[in-house]
């Protein structure tokens, strides 16, 4: 082992001893454990999710809800201590996304998922999770100014992410809110050579509503930028520590490839009410709503390679169908979208407005219509698809115990035929537990990446023969709070799964793939001890389709509360999954294909972390990739060939602000 690895684990191990110790201390000190309960299932921070041991909310007066449906709020309660460790938006997740080993790189889901899809799409969302825009941004109703600031400290100065959200109140019934976050993953020491990220993703809103509540207009502007060199992995599998000195000493595949994905959008989106107001009784009437949402974005997406002819990505029998050119591989996709809509809706609040609590709906009918003009640019070719979607929408809140929606979408022009149907029952049965039904069914066709792919300007592959694909995902969660407990099974069904081989070109199946999921999650008290488990079992019946057979991350931590206003919580983090042929990532297509070359093994990563809060400022210290403490000669593998740096400390901080 080199000495200077040595000496980095050394500190690492004074780091983990010295947390254990404080640990130890506080749980002699008559600590408070925090309280905690099952959350509704949505995806949330913590390694254990925060729907699993959710505390107690902070209470400001703060209510967030998305443009596409303002009348449906949640109460912003971000203050506690849990999952805020948790940074990388691929492991705020329910299930963790795995990604290329560094934070802001190229992700997918370990635990399949079902993309729902809208019309056309060029196919190009591996950094979909840290990226916003104008429906995912959230807007707020407030009395007074919010701020949310956090800001995480890589293991090199370099490396950092930032993220802030702020809103205010203006004259008029205005509000003013952003949202940014920035990923900086560009030091060289303890990465490996061509594998830097900087990412930069900012959405800035204003939103009005007028004081007789009729008319409410929302004005966004978002901009993300990922830059991405990318080095098509370590070349040596399976890979040891003892290989080589540091991380930027290993060899990669690819020398001096760089990707670079930016898109701009502006969004219009306004409700004009009639109705809806409170009787006499104070109870609200029906109200009707009239709306129009218009949407224009511009998307780039780039790559290139110069040195082709060194680069061992190609010349080793990867991908040698893909190099067209020696002196070098690059594509250009260009994207333009237009979006009109148009819906026209009936609902009725289940409070009136001045009701203190978040406002939602007691029922909701709509039906819309939307016009997307998609003009690509595939360097050489032009490409103009027309999608004329025919929406509805439904909701159904009868009391507190009873939730449904269903929503679906019908294409009328250039995907005529292409359908999407989704619905989801609640039913809260108090100290039986709750209960959530979920179905999606949809038909759509391949993406513009699935069709055709040019390189350096020459076709690599037109599909015209791809038949369309007819997905089916059926799910079942049965929540039992008082237990602290939450068992799922889904079903999904694909008839003419299309994916990428193992030589980068995209396949389809001729035989139905169906893949089946059982989900556990589950908490234990031990005093202010907590045992926090999450567990995916999953089985497909294709190889096109590879999934690890068991996926789970657990996690032991205290909780207490020091000196009388501080709270704290230590403890370990645990992820793993069993060993599979995981899919490796392709730069020069964009996407993850199977490989036959490596199967990465059983491997738990451990993750050791201390975090303190007082009032509503957060810190973090935490050891990452602990597990090379006991396993020094082994790195933690995701994604086939890009192995995770050694182990390394972050820390963070997150503050929240009400003036």
């Amino acid at each position: 082992m080199k000495q200077q690895q040595l000496q980095r684990r050394q500190r690492l191990l004074w780091v983990c001893a010295l947390s254990c110790a404080l640990a130890a201390t506080a749980a002699a000190q008559n600590g408070r454990p925090l309280p905690a309960n099952i959350g509704s299932g949505s995806s949330g921070g913590g390694s254990g999710s925060s729907t699993q041991r959710q505390t107690q909310p902070d209470t400001f007066g703060v209510y967030r809800f998305r443009v596409d449906n303002p009348n449906e709020e949640m109460v912003v309660a971000d203050t506690t201590l849990e999952g805020v460790q948790q940074y990388d938006p691929t492991r705020r997740q329910v299930f963790d996304y795995r990604h290329l080993g560094i934070l802001g790189s190229a992700h997918q889901p370990i635990v399949y998922e079902p993309w729902l899809r809208r019309g056309f799409t060029p196919g190009l969302r591996q950094y979909e999770l840290y990226q916003v825009d104008g429906r995912s941004m959230p807007y707020y109703r407030l009395q007074r100014p919010y701020t949310s600031l956090s800001y995480v400290q890589g293991s090199e100065q370099a490396d950092g992410h930032l993220t802030a959200q702020f809103s205010r109140n203006f004259a008029a019934g205005l509000n003013f809110c952003v949202d940014y976050r920035r990923i900086n993953q560009i030091g060289e020491a303890d990465q490996y050579p061509n594998q830097q990220n900087r990412t930069t993703a900012l959405a800035l809103g204003l939103g009005r509503r007028s004081l007789n509540g009729r008319y409410d207009a929302f004005l966004s502007f978002s901009a993300n930028t990922t830059e991405h060199k990318d080095n098509g992995g370590v070349r040596i599998p399976p890979i040891d520590a003892e290989d080589f000195a540091t991380p930027g000493s290993a060899q990669v595949f690819l020398a001096d490839a760089r990707t670079r994905y930016a898109r701009r959008e502006w969004m219009y989106t306004q409700y004009y009410r009639l109705g809806g107001g409170a009787d006499s009784l104070g109870n609200t009437r029906r109200a009707y709503t009239l709306s129009h949402q218009f949407v224009f974005s511009d998307a780039d997406y780039k790559f290139r390679d110069e040195y082709a002819l060194v680069d061992s990505f190609f010349y080793d029998q990867w991908y040698n169908q893909l190099l067209t050119d020696d002196r070098g591989a690059r594509y250009f996709i260009s994207h333009r979208l237009v979006e009109n809509s148009f819906r026209i809706s009936t609902f009725k609040l289940a409070d009136t407005p001045a009701n203190a609590r978040a406002r939602n709906q007691r029922d909701l009918l709509e039906v819309g219509l939307t016009h997307r003009y998609n003009a690509v640019n595939q360097e050489p070719a032009d490409t103009i698809v027309n999608n004329l979607l025919l929406t509805g929408r439904l909701g159904l809140r009868p009391g507190e115990r009873l939730r449904l929606e269903a929503e679906g979408q019908l294409d009328l022009w250039d995907q005529a035929g292409d359908y999407r149907l989704t619905g989801a029952l609640a039913i809260d049965m108090k100290q039986a537990g709750a209960l959530t039904l979920k179905a999606n069914s949809q038909l759509y066709q391949a993406t513009l990446l699935q069709q055709r792919h040019w390189i350096t300007q020459q076709p690599v592959w037109d599909n015209n023969n791809f038949q369309r694909t007819l997905e089916t995902n059926l799910g079942v969660l049965y929540a039992l709070p008082r237990l602290r407990m939450e068992v799922g099974g889904h079903y999904h069904l694909i008839n003419n799964y299309i994916y990428f081989d193992t030589t980068g070109r995209p396949a389809q199946t001729t035989a139905p793939v169906s893949l089946f999921q059982l989900t556990l999650r589950k908490d234990f008290r031990f005093g202010p001890f907590t045992l926090g488990n999450t567990v995916a079992w999953q089985q497909s019946t294709s190889d096109a389709l590879r999934v690890p057979a068991l996926f789970g991350k657990h996690s032991l931590y205290y909780s207490g509360r020091w000196f009388k206003n501080m709270e704290v919580q230590t403890g370990i983090d645990l992820r793993y999954a069993t060993g599979y042929h995981a899919d490796h990532y392709n730069p020069l297509t964009g996407q993850f294909n199977l490989q036959n070359r490596s199967e990465l093994d059983f491997f738990p990563n451990a993750d050791l972390y201390f975090s303190m809060k007082v009032r509503t400022f957060r810190f973090f210290i935490k050891w990452e990739n602990a597990t090379t403490l006991v396993r020094p000669d082994d790195l933690l593998y995701l994604t086939a060939f890009y192995p995770f740096p050694d182990a390394a400390i972050r820390m963070g901080i997150r503050w929240r602000l009400l003036d």
